[in-house]
């Protein structure tokens, strides 16, 4: 079963390959924003998504491991999740250099607490007036990206719902694995004719980390998007922390922005959405991580859109710091189609697959899927209402596997399914 999956995420790849594509490698300094004002060579301007979701799920053979005993959360009910929301401010320094810094105002995980989120400049090159304009042939060739921001790894920051910021996905919810990383770093663009390459590096964790055993990540991207809408890329992450480092690695962890299903997959099932994104899978959260993505967008007809992923990863996990450790090894892969029926109205479906080969021990295999499917219209230009059912399952593990989907026993094959109904705003 393992070796049909993934062959068929390799067909599958192959043959987006030879169709493809729509807008991709729209950076986040890109965003509509509303003007704020402007002085001399600077504009600034101000975004602000937010999202209000109504849930109607359940969720079957449950339990969690709270650190001394498997427990059993109780029923879910229907009802509104928190609002969660993201504020964005851009600095345009002329037309060189584009500041960006964001902050989120709630998220699942945190629903009344205000984190900051991503800081990064992008340099096309130096201002004349700058001392440093002497570097402008250099800039002839490349951009630089450095900061606080998302690695550069498959598309998915680009596609997916980032805490408020929906309006790129036309579904509620994410894949089931969709790798989506803040980390200090620094990344070098060259974009030619027809394709780009990235090289990058950071610090491999979220935060500021100066302790000796944290070392640094490196990743790098290449796109192609020779044909007039054909678009291909390919990606790859590395990162290999010494023992003794306090946290895993970050680009499967999704940081703070949680989930778009509240209470599932969960210990604290009281509607908060406590815990790092119910019904989430992380992948590759220990000191170790190595990654590839190939990644094709396609469109075929006027306002259709097909799109797909694969990709392989191994690493030690899980978390260092409070779940098991060991080595582990997976594929995955997403095949997503839409359809637009007019300029307002939408339907889109999606599958998603996770497939360990290996889970902390050699005899430890398993897979997590997630199928969705739904639809939605633009109310306007910048509000955006969705509606979807989705159906989550775990299946092959060994009974009594946690770290995984966070502490769920994804032995005991759990699932979840149900409605989720969601308005997005979004300037």
């Amino acid at each position: 079963m393992t070796y049909l999956k993934i062959l068929t995420g390799i067909l599958v790849f192959a043959l987006f390959s030879t169709l493809s594509t729509t807008e991709a490698q729209v950076p986040d300094y890109n965003r509509k924003g509303i003007e704020i004002g402007s002085v001399n060579d600077l504009t600034f301007k101000m975004g602000l998504h937010s999202v209000g979701r109504f849930q109607a799920l359940s969720q079957s053979n449950v339990q969690v491991w709270d650190g001394s005993a498997w427990i059993v959360p109780s029923d879910l009910s229907t009802g509104m999740q928190t609002s969660f929301a993201n504020l964005e401010f851009m600095i345009h320094i002329g037309d060189d250099i584009d500041v960006f810094f964001d902050g989120l105002l709630a998220t699942q995980r945190h629903p009344t607490q205000w984190w900051g989120h991503q800081g990064y400049m992008y340099i096309r090159q130096m201002p004349e007036s700058s001392v440093l304009s002497a570097l402008n042939p250099l800039f002839e060739f490349i951009d630089i990206k450095a900061g606080n921001f998302y690695a550069n790894y498959g598309e998915h920051q680009f596609t997916r719902t980032l805490n408020a910021d929906a309006h790129r996905n036309l579904l509620v919810g994410n894949p089931v694995v969709s790798p989506v990383g803040v980390e200090p770093g620094m990344e070098i663009y060259h974009k030619g004719n027809g394709y780009g390459l990235m090289i990058g590096g950071g610090i491999g964790a979220p935060e500021q980390d100066f302790r000796e055993a944290r070392k640094y990540s490196y990743r790098g991207k290449l796109w192609l998007n020779m044909i007039d809408g054909v678009y291909v890329s390919g990606s790859y992450y590395n990162v290999e922390h010494d023992p003794g480092i306090a946290r895993g690695t970050n680009l499967f962890r999704r940081e703070r922005l949680g989930s778009s299903y509240g209470a599932v997959w969960n210990l604290f099932n009281d509607g908060s959405g406590n815990g790092e994104g119910p019904g989430s899978v992380r992948p590759g959260d220990g000191r170790k991580l190595s990654t590839w993505e190939a990644n094709a967008i396609l469109t075929l007809l006027d306002g259709n859109k097909l799109s797909g992923y694969f990709g392989s990863g191994n690493g030690s996990g899980a978390n260092p710091s409070n779940q098991p450790k060991g080595d582990e090894e997976w594929t995955y892969f997403g095949v997503e189609a839409s359809q637009y029926l007019n300029d307002d109205f939408f339907l889109a479906a999606r599958y998603s697959n996770i497939d360990y080969s290996k889970y902390l021990t050699s005899d430890n295999s398993g897979n997590i899927y997630r199928m969705q499917i739904g639809g939605g219209l633009w109310i306007t230009e910048n509000i955006m209402m969705k509606a979807e059912y989705v159906l989550q399952k775990a299946e092959g593990f060994n009974a009594g596997t946690y770290g995984v989907a966070n502490f769920v026993d994804v032995g005991n094959e759990p699932e979840f399914k149900g409605f989720i109904l969601e308005v997005a705003v979004s300037f």
